[in-house]
């Protein structure tokens, strides 16, 4: 039987639970925000900005002063929603390697999702002529430790790579937007639109010979098709990235065939194809 001195953790294990069953699973700041009003103003275009001082450090510490345009000064004109991806084209287009893209995107204040991720999630080498795989999103374990297909996604990716003898080695891991989604909630049309040319830089600079989109999205902000993974999987597209022509097939998530195992008989039919386009020279 349990203590009274036990009653207080028990009651925060309990609260704990509670929190992680309704997908609250990175505590992210002291207080709460209300995102989708965050989400809604950002829709809107930037209406207060705060300028950083060169004196001005990331850890919190203040060597200079931060001001904060806004009610105290001249209000900025609001910008529409297509400004900021016309923004994120004109600043994915600057980068010329993935270290450049993953500068723009750690200073780019496009995207509400940057504001709540803990990591931001790129492909990390260049490998010509090699594999690219896309995810859909960022998952949990991606965010927490800044790397794409982690956890038991990435133990299963491994597992179905392995397969058809390909080692992760081989491989280059991103995912279709490089922030997770609080609460790993689906992100929106906006945010999408926003992401895709960081996505498309990503495929520019890799220059793969293969691209194997491991969900819809990838698929959706590449190729334009709306489709469910159910009628994707298993087809080849065609992605045209400066003057260059990827194939890309689509395949089941590991995440997803986590969730449904039935589904990996599929997925091994996909991969079985993507083995014998692999074996084409």
């Amino acid at each position: 039987m349990a203590s009274l001195s036990d009653h207080p953790r028990i009651i925060a294990g309990e609260l704990l639970a509670w929190h992680l069953a309704a997908g609250v699973d990175a505590m992210l700041d002291d207080a709460p925000h209300n995102r989708f009003l965050e989400a809604a103003r950002d829709s809107s275009g930037p209406s207060e900005l705060v300028r950083r001082e060169p004196g001005r450090v990331s850890n919190g510490e203040t060597g200079g002063s931060a001001r904060v345009i806004g009610a105290a000064s001249p209000r900025i004109q609001a910008s529409p929603a297509d400004d900021w991806v016309r923004e994120a084209r004109a600043r994915a287009s600057t980068a010329t390697t993935l270290d450049d893209l993953r500068t723009v995107l750690a200073n780019f204040d496009g995207c509400a999702l940057s504001r709540t991720a803990k990591s931001l999630i790129l492909a990390d080498r260049v490998t010509e002529n090699g594999i690219l795989v896309i995810g859909d999103v960022p998952e949990a374990d991606d965010d927490r430790n800044g790397e794409a297909f982690i956890g038991r996604p990435g133990a299963l990716l491994d597992a179905m790579m392995k397969a058809i003898d390909v080692a992760r080695n081989d491989l280059v891991l991103t995912t279709a937007i490089p922030w997770r989604p609080p609460g790993n909630r689906a992100p929106t049309v906006q945010e999408l639109e926003v992401c895709t040319p960081f996505l498309v830089r990503q495929v520019e600079l890799v220059k793969p010979r293969f691209i194997l989109a491991l969900g819809a999205l990838p698929v959706q902000l590449l190729v334009g098709r709306s489709d469910s993974i159910g009628k994707l999987r298993g087809h080849w597209f065609d992605v045209e990235a400066n003057g260059h022509t990827t194939k890309l097939m689509a395949c089941l998530s590991p995440a997803y065939l986590l969730r449904q195992p039935m589904q990996k008989k599929y997925a091994w039919r996909d991969l079985k194809s993507f083995r014998q386009a692999l074996s084409v020279r």
